[in-house]
């Protein structure tokens, strides 16, 4: 059975793995458009935005995959291990 990617970086899942809420429960949202991501690239949207932004301007996979660093990033974390999680990024506030 072919396990579905990423919706961030497009690898393949695996452990460590995170919810991502596109609308934050603390903007609003419900849980209920929470979708499941490596935990090194939940961490890498939260450093780049903070709960606002992702409400307001980056609340789709669409629009967070249309930045710039992100961009950068996919490239860089395609080079690593499925299960590679770095603990250094820190969330915007």
């Amino acid at each position: 059975m072919e396990k579905s990617p990423c919706p961030l970086c497009g690898r393949e899942l695996a452990d460590p793995l995170a919810r991502h809420n596109l609308i934050p429960l603390s903007q609003g949202g419900s849980g209920e458009n929470a979708i499941v991501m490596h935990k090194v690239c939940h961490a890498k949207v939260h450093s780049l935005f903070n709960e606002k932004e992702l409400a307001r301007t980056h609340n789709t996979m669409e629009k967070i995959l249309e930045n710039e660093d992100i961009m950068k990033f996919i490239g860089w974390i395609k080079k690593k291990p499925l299960d590679f999680y770095d603990g250094s990024m820190k969330a915007k506030k």
